[in-house]
Order: C-alpha cells, then structure tokens, then sequence
C-alpha cells in the first residue's frame, strides 16, 4: 500500500510538471532538437564538402573506387576491372553495393544536372549527413534526445568520423557506419512495437533492408553481423537466467526471423559478388544455429527435466551448453576459429609495414578525439557514459528489471568498438560510431539529472540552460578546429605536382595497352582515368605478391634484384624521391634488411651540408652533430667525383650533392631505388650502372619523380677491334656511335630477369623511316641472364642516319581486356583453372597490331624464404621473395589475332599437383619450415615471335 501510494504521488508530481513546465521549453525539445539537428548535419556537410575544391580525390583508394562506380552506372553489377594486376586484370567481387548504391543515386541525380565525378565527389558527404541524422535519432531511442543532440553536435565536427566521410574519400567504412546506425534505429522500432501491426512490419522491413545495405559496403563489415550476433545471444541468455520466458518467446518470434532473413539475404548476395563477407556469413549462420539451439533447450529443457528452479541453476544450463557449444566449434573451425579478422593484425610481413594496420596508441586516441588539440575529451566522455550505462544495467538486473535490451545492445557495441580501436589504426573511424553515441550519453546524463530534479519546472530549464552553456563551447570550438583542418586539405593538392606531371605525361605519350609500375602506395593513380589510365602491376588493393618482387627490385643491385618484369608485360617504371621515407618497409619486404633493422634503423637519413666536413689533413670526410664526429663507411661525392673509404663507425654510406647530403644505410646504399631515384650511375660491382640504365631508360622527369622505359633486353656496351685490341665505343650512360665501314663488334646485352632462348638478332640501318639495310647477324642464340656473355660478330655499317639492334625471340603480347569465363562461369583472370580441372576457355584480349600467337595458361608461383626462421616478430627474421614461373601450359597454337580486342574461345585442362610437386622441390631444396608460399597464378597468355628493340642510336 505504501508504494503504491508512493508511486501514485510520483505521478501526481510528475503530471503536475508536465503542466507546469514553460511550454516552449518543451517545445523546444520536441521541435527545436531535430531542426537544430538538421542545422548541424548541415554545417557538418558543408566542413565534410570544403575538400570538393580538390582537383583529384584526397584518399589514394578513392581513385580506384570511382573507377568501379563508373562501371557500376552502366553495367549495373560490374564484373571486371581491366587496369589491376597487368595482364591479366581482376575480377571484382566483394561489396560491390559500395559502387551500386551510389550509381544508382547517380542516375537519380543525373537530370539535375550532376555529372559522374561531381555527384561522387559530393556522395562521400551526404554520407556524413545523414550518419549525423541517424545519431540523433539513435542515441534519442537508446537513451534520451539529449544524448541524440550531442552524439548529432560532436559527430558534426569529430575528426574521426570526418575522415571517411569527407569528399574525396569513397571507401567503404562511412557507408556501412551509415546504414550500420539505421539499422540499429530500425531494429530498436521494431523491437519497441510490441503489437503486429503494419508500423511493426514496417520498421522489421527497414531493419532488414538496412541490415544487408551495410553488409555490402564494406568487406569489414562482419563487424556489424558480430554485434547483432552478440546482441542475441547475450540478451537471449539474460533473459532465461532471469526467468522472462513470455519476453524470451517474444523476442525470439520478433528478433530471431528478421536477422537470419538478412544472413540469408546476405548470403545470396555474395554470390553475385554484392556482399563480400562470405566465409563470416556462413560463420554467423553456424552461430545462430546454434543459439537458437541453446534457445530451444532453454524454453524446453524443463522437459528434460533440466533443473530450472532458481536463477542460479537456469545461469549454470546456460554455461555448461556454452562450454560444449564452444568446444564443439573449435573442434569444428580449429585455429581458423580466430582468424576471422585476420586481415586487421600484422600477421605477414606485408601487413607489418601498412601503416593502417598498426596498433593504435594512446597519442592516435588522442589525435582523433579530441576537441581541438591533444585532449582526448570525446573518449574521455565516452568511457563515463559506458560506464554510466553497465552501472544502470546492472542495477535493473539486481531489480529483476530486464527491459534493458537497449543496454545491452550498447554495452555489445561498446567493447567490439573499443576491441577493434586497440587492434589497429585503421578501425579508429569504426570505433568513433560507438565512441560519439558514448560522449553524447554522458553528457545527456547531466541533462536527465537535471530534468528529475525535485525543484520547480522553471527552475529545472535554467538548470538545463546552465548545462548548455557550459557544454556548448564543445561544438563551437571543434567545428572551428574542424573547419582549420579541411581548410588545410582544401588547400594541399594529395596528388603532388610532379606526380601530376608524370601521370599526364604517361598518358599522352604511351599506348592505352601499356602497364607501369612504382611502389604498391601509387598504383591507384597510375590506374586512374582522371590521370594516366594505364594498368598497374600492383596497387593499394591487389597483387600484394607482386609488392615483394617489386620492393626486391628496388632494395638490390646487380643479379639479385633481377626479376622477370617482362611476365607482367612491364612497359613503365616510375620512381619518387620521397620514398626515401617509405624505404624501411621497402627494404624489409625485399629481404633487404631483417626485422630489426626495419624497427631500429632509418635506411636514409637527409644530411645539411653545413654538418658535413671534409679534412684535407686526413682526407676523410666528417658528419657533425652536437653528439660528436662520425665517419661513414663510404662518401661518394658527386659534387667532387670522389669516393673515398671512411672507418664506417656509422653503417651508412655519405652520398654528397650539389646542397644537401644523404645517408644511405649499407645494406641499400647502391640499391636500385637509390641510382634510379636520384640519377646515380654508381657500381659497385663493374658495369652494373651501365646494365641498369641500360633496361631502365629515362624518358620522363618531373623533379623528384622519374618515369623508365623498361626493356627486358638492352645494349648496354658496344666494342670494336682496332689494332688487335678491343676498344669502347659505345656505353649506356656515355653514349657512342657505330663506325662506319666493315668491322668486328662485341655486344654486351643485358637481359633483365629474363634468359635469352633460342633468339635472333638483326641489325637494321635506316634514313628517316626507309629500311636501308637489314641484316642477321646471330641466331639460335641463347643466354643465361645471370651469366651474360658478349656475342662477337662482323658487321659492314652503311652510311645512314638511324641503326637500331632488334632481338626476336618468343615473348608475351597482349592483355585480357574484359571477363574472363571457364565453361560459362566468370572467374578470376589470374587464377583461370584449378590443377586437374578442364573447361572452354573464353576471353577478350586486346593487341597492339596483328599477330599470329600461341594461347597458354601460364603457372607461376611467389613465395619467399626464410632463412632464420618463420617468425616474423623476431629481430632476425628476414625473407627472400622468389617468383617462379613453373610452367607453360598450351591452350590453342598459331591464333590469328587483330590488333584491337578480340574474342576467343578454347578448350583447356590444367594438370594434376602442378604446384603440389614444385613445392616439394621447394620443400627439399630449402626445408619446409623455411617456405612460405605466398600465391599461386594460372593466367591466360599469348606468345609469339617478339621483336626487341635492344639498342638504337
């Protein structure tokens, strides 16, 4: 009687406030909140749109990912993506709704004006828009609409949310976080609407719709279906522990169906390639099962005569069901139980080097949630509303209060939040979803405080007045830090000028059908049709093989940096300066360096003239610091052409330049990326520059980007016997010319990665473009490229204006230039047809000019060893990346092809254990514990005669 009593004066009191409450402050609440909301979405587009002012895209991967939306605007679900991984091109598969969906809002869109790259710039905000949108409306369901303003007000101007959802940046994190928050809304209606009726159904639609558009954004997004999995399986739990078991049937008719609807929707849709969370899905299947199997014992194990007496034996059902349920699943998945999210840790050594994957710390925290500065406010707030909201929960559960789903849904969103923000740089904006809700949490706690007070309505609003003054400097202060930032982006082009200038450049002067390559970081670019539109042999997302044969190129000299370049139809090789700053990663990819010299050690180091000192009286050179005098190993002194030997009490080498010095650490100090960078055509091992320059040939500079003409054959040094002795008369970087009249010549090619087979080479005199000689001069040749030997012949030289060496032999022409099908199914170009297995062929290549060519699916294999073992953390860990290419297997012989695509269609089989018995070759040479296979390629591949054009002048 008394409580009740008690509970009826709460009403009265509470009734009584609500009619005595100013009425504009409520007003304000139900209408000034959402508009005001608008009005910050708002603002938050406009800060999120300042990089729409850019000439190209300020994220790398963007670039890619416009290419894709545009084949997704006309082929609706696009299939292939001709410029990754040359020749061959990728088949795309994975979150192909990240390119749907705005296609499709283009085509929406389009009659009012916006053009392809303008509506793309401006999708990335309207994203942000509407994500602030669905905070408001979140965090109002989920706790108040206070905590719903304040998640809307810091998301406006949170630089981890801004980051993925400015112009520029298209990937797929801010879409899903997007979709992701309207889901949840969703979900939380539908939850709520405790009646079957068209609102109910209405909201479960929405919840499911919203649920799969977030599973086809982003290949991460097994994040969001890990959440709702938890969310059900935790809730299910307390509810049966606590002995709700009419709410327990409730939610499992309400939650149970539209959750698996958007697993199997989900599912179905990964095999067109829309969602690309496949193996997790079906994970996430196997977990619902097996939750609504412990649902089912839970509702009917009393049957069973399962003890459910009390909370404490219903709680011990529920643990002993989990244990078996978990030892059953990794029985069942075994190690791989754990690897779901294994793309996110540094468990290769690739994955060691990308700056996204690395751990967060607490100056990363403090970088992206702060107000302004280092404050780390925005986190701060939020650990108080988390733990504000488990010290609520836990109080309901102490009452048998179980209305808590919302609770639980935040506290399951929380910790995966915060699980992912420790486990990689990369997840920081995912993170930020939960971390703003939190903050706003926190802060609308102060407000509904205030708002329970006992004092009088007006004296309650001034109250909430008071809160908002003293809270509105958050906003204010961050949306003009906020607006420094992308003043800042708006004003700083992220494609530097001498880039520009190459790209362009490349693309005037080069085929369509050509392939360039640099460091994986700027594949993108080179792909690009705002800039060269050329194919990429290894960009931000594929052939992340290829990025160890390429750093191997870069990091070694002479014969061991040697690879087959010509495999992937290499035309162009493009170098930037400003890698000296990417060169630990480069050099531990490439075997280089071991693990300890990649953390320990910078491999360059920029020097002032002013600190380097030369002593005529000891004729040594001297690097000054305030720590002492140093001598390098080495100084090369291109100023002076001097090198001299020092006592090497540093490990680097002294390179001195017209104004400024470069410290070069000795295990790269004559590395191709050094000579080819910075112009450097110093040997440490006799001719080696000469060899070098001679297949890479300088045809482009823009500053401190070079852009080489690869040629997989070249001269690189010409002799003539005069008086019985041989002597120079033409050099790669000297130069030289080819006297006329009858002599005896020595060639020295140098063959880049490749061997000489069975080849013929023909000397051709030209004026102008007329042919005024042709003749052979050496055939049924053949060379091993790691052991060059100079072919010595006679020659009579016409007088004409133009000479030119052209090496045949077979070689690789063309490349796939549209979907790649295995008996009417699309597969991927690069791995065409499993060992074993037979099929019709079908292809579309394109050729430069016409050709009578041979079809074979080339099997190759890349892998490294490692010498001093296979774990990568420790000091001593190094690798050896190897690319193999195993064998040739004919497809269709003497094709006639036309230059332009053409379509071709063949019956082919792959033999049995290809790779299998290579790899015991592997395993056998250098002991299997030392192996570590990192892909396998069977490509489609045309061969023919090939001419080479080795040396012209």
């Amino acid at each position: 009687m008394v409580k009740t009593k008690v509970k009826e004066k709460k009403k009265e009191r509470k009734k009584e406030d609500e009619i005595h409450i100013p009425f504009n402050y409520q007003k304000f609440k139900r209408y000034g909140f959402p508009l005001l909301v608008l009005i910050v979405a708002f603002i938050g587009y406009k800060i999120r749109m300042e990089t729409a002012q850019l000439k190209y895209f300020v994220d790398p991967d963007t670039f890619y990912h416009y290419e894709i939306y545009r084949l997704a605007i006309h082929e609706w679900i696009p299939k292939y993506f001709a410029y990754a991984e040359p020749p061959a091109g990728i088949k795309l598969t994975g979150s192909l709704g990240l390119y749907m969906i705005p296609a499709a809002l283009y085509k929406l869109f389009a009659p009012f004006g916006f053009s392809e790259l303008g509506f793309y710039r401006v999708w990335p905000a309207l994203v942000g828009f509407f994500t602030i949108i669905a905070a408001y409306f979140l965090g109002k369901k989920l706790h108040s609409e206070w905590a719903g303003l304040w998640a809307a007000l810091i998301m406006m101007f949170s630089y981890a949310n801004f980051t993925k959802t400015m112009s520029g940046n298209g990937r797929g994190e801010g879409p899903f976080m997007m979709f992701f928050f309207y889901s949840i809304l969703f979900m939380t209606m539908y939850l709520d609407e405790k009646r079957i009726n068209w609102e109910k159904i209405l909201w479960g639609i929405l919840f499911i719709l919203t649920g799969v558009a977030f599973t086809s954004v982003w290949n991460g997004s097994q994040f969001g279906i890990g959440i709702l999995l938890v969310f059900m399986a935790v809730n299910t739990v307390i509810l049966f522990t606590w002995g709700k078991l009419a709410e327990l049937k409730t939610f499992i008719r309400d939650f149970y169906p539209a959750f698996l609807l958007i697993l199997l929707i989900s599912l179905g849709l990964s095999y067109k390639g829309i969602v690309g969370i496949r193996s997790f899905l079906i994970f996430a299947l196997q977990g619902f099962v097996a939750v609504v199997v412990l649902a089912v014992v839970m509702l009917y194990g009393g049957k069973l005569k399962l003890n459910y007496s009390d909370k404490k034996h219903r709680f011990a059902v529920v643990a002993a069901i989990s244990v078996l349920g978990f030892v059953g699943a990794y029985l069942y998945f075994g190690p791989d139980l754990w690897k779901f999210m294994g793309g996110a840790y540094q468990s290769n050594p690739l994955y060691q080097t990308v700056a996204e994957l690395a751990k967060t710390s607490f100056r990363d925290i403090k970088m992206y949630y702060s107000i302004k500065t280092s404050d780390a406010l925005i986190f701060v707030l939020s650990l108080g509303g988390f733990l504000l909201t488990l010290f609520r929960f836990i109080r309901k559960l102490m009452k048998e209060d179980i209305s808590g789903y919302k609770e639980i849904f935040l506290v399951a969103y929380y910790g995966a939040s915060l699980y992912l923000l420790f486990m990689a740089v990369r997840f920081i904006f995912q993170a930020s979803g939960s971390i703003i809700l939190f903050a706003g949490i926190f802060i609308a706690e102060l407000f509904v405080f205030v708002e329970g007070m006992k004092d009088t309505p007006t004296t309650k609003a001034l109250y909430a007045v008071f809160l908002m003054m003293l809270f509105i400097p958050i906003p204010i202060v961050g949306a003009q830090h906020m607006n420094d930032i992308t003043s800042y982006y708006s004003k700083n082009e992220q494609v530097p000028s001498s880039w520009q200038d190459t790209l362009l450049w490349l693309r005037n002067n080069s085929n369509p059908l050509d392939s360039a390559t640099s460091w994986w970081d700027y594949g993108y670019w080179i792909e690009s049709s705002l800039l060269s539109h050329r194919r990429a042999s290894t960009d931000g997302g594929h052939a992340y093989d290829r990025r160890y044969i390429v750093a191997d190129f870069l990091s070694h000299y002479g014969n061991k940096s040697e690879v087959d370049f010509e495999s992937w139809e290499l035309n162009y090789f493009i170098v930037w300066q400003q890698d000296i700053y990417k060169f630990n990663a480069i050099s531990y990819l490439g075997g280089a360096i071991d693990y300890g010299e990649y953390r320990n050690i910078g491999m360059f180091q920029p020097i002032p003239l002013t600190a380097i000192h030369f002593d005529n009286q000891t004729g040594k050179y001297y690097i000054l610091t305030q720590q002492g005098s140093y001598q390098p190993m080495m100084t090369i002194d291109l100023r002076e052409g001097r090198i001299i030997k020092g006592t090497g009490n540093i490990p680097y080498v002294l390179y001195v330049f017209q104004n400024y010095g470069l410290l070069a650490y000795k295990n790269i100090a004559f590395s191709n990326f050094f000579r080819l960078a910075f112009h450097v055509p110093f040997s440490f091992e006799q001719w080696d520059a000469q060899k070098l320059f001679a297949n890479f040939k300088m045809v482009h500079n823009a500053g401190d980007v070079t852009t080489y003409k690869f040629r997989p054959f070249a001269v690189y040094m010409i002799d003539t016997l005069e008086n019985d002795t041989w002597k120079i008369i033409y050099t790669s970087l000297g130069g030289g010319k080819l006297p006329v009249g009858r002599h005896q010549f020595k060639l020295y090619i140098s063959a880049f990665g490749r061997d000489i087979k069975d080849a013929s080479i023909v000397f051709e005199a030209y004026n102008g473009t007329k042919l005024v000689e042709r003749k052979v001069i050496a055939q049924n040749l053949n060379m091993d490229h790691l052991h060059e030997q100079p072919l010595q012949f006679n020659l009579t030289v016409p007088n004409a204006a133009k000479y030119r060496f052209v090496l045949i032999q077979d070689g690789p022409v063309g490349v796939i230039n549209g979907k790649v099908k295995v008996n009417g199914n699309v597969v991927n170009p690069t791995y065409v047809l499993g060992e074993g297995r037979s099929g019709t062929l079908e292809l579309t290549a394109a050729f430069r000019k016409d050709y009578t060519a041979d079809l074979y699916l080339r099997v190759s294999l890349i892998y490294y060893i490692t010498p001093n073992g296979k774990d990568i953390y420790q000091d001593k860990f190094q690798l050896e990346p190897h690319m193999d290419i195993i064998d040739y297997i004919p497809v269709e012989k003497g094709l006639s092809v036309k230059a332009g695509d053409n379509k071709i269609k063949a019956e082919t089989s792959m033999p049995k254990n290809v790779f299998g018995n290579y790899i015991q070759k592997l395993y056998s040479k250098y002991g299997k514990d030392k192996v570590v296979i990192v892909r396998k390629r069977v490509e489609p591949i045309f061969i023919t005669k090939k001419e080479y054009v080795i040396w012209e002048g």
